[in-house]
């Protein structure tokens, strides 16, 4: 019986050191149980876009993208006065044309990120019949502020095309990046046919993460 208790009080006892030692008490076996940041990667492609996202051009869309390898990311898809678009064509994650006559035919992407280290993104437009189409991209930390903005035009050759490659790396900065947005404006674009009117798409879109 005395071999009973003193064992039941010693297991009992090792849970409470345990205990103590979980909740701060003792740093060598905070260092076991405590989680460790691991780097994780992810592309937005035309795979992905393929085979995770519809194409109703009426619609709102919210996607929990599957990585593999991690938890889904969030993704928001919002198209505004656009025609037609499309997931995994032509090579690209995305494309898309605007309804003709319209002031602002846009779309955007939303997407939530914990502890963003790398963005990379290239995008383009095609047959630009009017003004130079326009893009803005935005990575926001968790205090709201702005860890990288760029917004500008897009150069035209003599067809209406051109291409954009951008780039973020976290470096010094100290804050938490955790919401990147990218918006894609079409400016007087008026052709209605498929083959020759304007589009402007994402052949790619790469994210890093830690935590």
């Amino acid at each position: 019986m005395k071999k009973t208790i003193i064992a039941s009080l010693a297991v009992l006892a090792s849970a409470a050191l345990l205990t103590t030692f979980a909740l701060g008490g003792g740093p060598k076996v905070n260092a076991i149980f405590e989680a460790k940041a691991t780097e994780k990667s992810f592309t937005f492609n035309a795979t992905v876009g393929k085979e995770q996202f519809e194409k109703d051009p009426a619609a709102l869309e919210g996607v929990k993208v599957k990585t593999g390898s991690s938890d889904p990311i969030r993704t928001l898809f919002m198209p505004i006065d656009i025609k037609s678009f499309a997931f995994g064509e032509n090579e690209r994650f995305v494309e898309a044309q605007p309804i003709a006559n319209k002031d602002k035919p846009h779309y955007s992407l939303t997407i939530d990120i914990n502890n963003l280290t790398h963005f990379a993104i290239d995008m383009g437009v095609a047959n630009d019949v009017g003004i130079a189409d326009t893009y803005s991209i935005t990575l926001l930390d968790d205090d709201g502020k702005e860890a990288g903005y760029w917004n500008s035009h897009f150069e035209l050759d003599g067809s209406g095309n051109d291409t954009k490659h951008i780039e973020w790396d976290k470096g010094d900065y100290d804050g938490t990046v955790v919401l990147v947005l990218v918006q894609l404006y079409f400016k007087e674009d008026f052709k209605e046919d498929w083959e020759s009117a304007v589009s402007l798409y994402v052949d790619s879109l790469s994210l890093t993460w830690n935590c």
